[in-house]
C-alpha cells in the first residue's frame, strides 16, 4: 500500500508540474524565456539523475549482439520518417504546407530522446536498449537526416557530429562512468542520489518546459489556432511513433517488457533538439511543432504509467 500511495504521490506531483510549467512559461514568457537557451544543459542533467541505476555492464549485451540495435535504429531513423513523408504527400487531404511537411519529417527522423530514461525509470520499463539507442541514433543522425532534407525538400541544413559528440559524452558517456565509478567506490552516495533522483528530474522537466512554452507564448494569444494545428499534429504523430515502435519490436519477438522500451525509444525524441536547429536553419513556424510536441510528450508519461500500473495490478 505505501508503494501505491507513492506511485499515486508521484503520478500526480509529476501531473501539477507538466500544467503549471506549461501555464507559466505562456502567462510569464519574459520571466521563462530566462531558461529557454539552457535546454540541452537540462536535457543532460535530466538524463544524468535517470542513469545513475544503470550499470554500464548491463549495455554490453546490446552492443554485441547489435542486431536489434540496428534493425531499430533503421526503423528510427528512416522508416518512420520516410513512411510519415509518403502518408503526409500523397495520402493525407488537403496536403499541408511545405513547412508542415518539413516540421514533420524533422521530428519524426531525430534521434532517441535524452529525456526517453525518465520515462523508462518513471514507468518501471528496461533502459539498456533504450540507452543503447540514444548512443546509436544520435551518433547515426546528423549523417542521415540532413541528407534525407536535401533529397526531398531541396533544403540544407546540418547537425554538427562534433557537437552531437559533445552532447552525448557530457549527458551520457560521463554521467554513465561516473556512475560506475560512485558505485565502486561512494555506494551510498550513489544509493542516495537514486532516491532523489525523481525530485530532481521533476524540476529539470519544469525548467525544460517552462522556458520552451516561453518562447511560443506568443501563438497562445495572437494565433490559437495554430496551437491546436499543431498540437494535435503532435498527438497524432506521438501515436503513430509508439504503435510502429511497438508493432516493429513484437515482430522481432521482443518480450512485453521489451517492447514497452522499444515504445519509449520510438515515442520520447529529441524534440527539443529538433527546435534548437530548427530555429537556426529553418523558421519559427517550423520549431514550433517539436516545441508543442512536449504536449503529448509528457501527457504520454502519464497515460504510460497509467496503463503499465493497471497491468500490473490485474497479474
Amino acid at each position: 500500500m505505501v508503494n501505491e500511495n507513492s506511485n499515486n504521490n508521484t503520478f500526480y506531483l509529476l501531473s501539477i508540474v507538466i500544467l503549471l510549467s506549461m501555464a507559466g512559461g505562456i502567462m510569464f514568457p519574459s520571466i521563462a524565456i530566462i531558461f529557454e537557451p539552457y535546454l540541452l544543459i537540462w536535457l543532460g542533467l535530466l538524463l544524468f539523475f535517470n542513469l545513475i541505476r544503470l550499470d554500464a555492464i548491463d549495455l554490453l549485451p546490446v552492443f554485441t549482439s547489435p542486431k536489434y540495435l540496428i534493425i531499430l535504429t533503421i526503423v528510427k531513423l528512416t522508416v518512420i520518417p520516410l513512411v510519415l513523408y509518403f502518408i503526409v504527400m500523397y495520402v493525407v487531404y488537403p496536403k499541408p504546407s511545405t513547412d508542415t511537411i518539413l516540421a514533420i519529417f524533422l521530428l519524426s527522423g531525430i534521434s532517441t530522446g535524452l529525456g526517453s530514461p525518465f520515462v523508462a525509470n518513471f514507468v518501471g520499463s528496461k533502459l539498456p536498449i533504450i540507452v543503447g539507442l540514444i548512443i546509436a541514433t544520435s551518433l547515426a543522425v546528423p549523417f542521415i537526416l540532413p541528407g534525407m532534407v536535401y533529397l526531398l525538400f531541396k533544403s540544407q541544413f546540418s547537425i554538427p557530429i562534433l557537437d552531437m559528440v559533445l552532447l552525448l559524452s557530457g549527458a551520457l558517456f560521463v554521467p554513465l562512468a561516473i556512475s560506475h565509478i560512485m558505485k565502486k567506490y561512494a555506494y551510498a552516495t550513489t544509493q542516495m542520489l537514486d532516491k532523489k533522483s525523481l525530485i530532481f528530474s521533476i524540476v529539470f522537466i519544469f525548467l525544460m518546459n517552462f522556458g520552451v512554452f516561453a518562447k511560443y507564448s506568443y501563438y497562445f494569444f495572437f494565433d490559437i489556432t495554430f496551437v491546436l494545428e499543431n498540437v494535435l499534429i503532435a498527438f497524432l504523430l506521438f501515436g503513430v511513433y509508439g504503435f510502429m515502435g511497438y508493432t516493429f519490436a513484437r515482430f522481432m519477438g521482443l518480450d512485453k517488457q521489451e517492447r514497452i522500451s522499444v515504445f519509449i525509444a520510438m515515442t520520447w525524441v529529441n524534440n527539443m533538439l529538433v527546435v534548437v536547429f530548427a530555429q537556426q536553419f529553418f523558421n519559427p513556424q517550423i520549431a514550433a511543432l517539436s516545441a508543442f510536441f512536449n504536449v503529448p510528450y509528457y501527457v504520454g508519461i502519464l497515460i504510460l504509467k497509467m496503463t503499465v500500473a493497471r497491468q500490473i495490478s490485474n497479474q
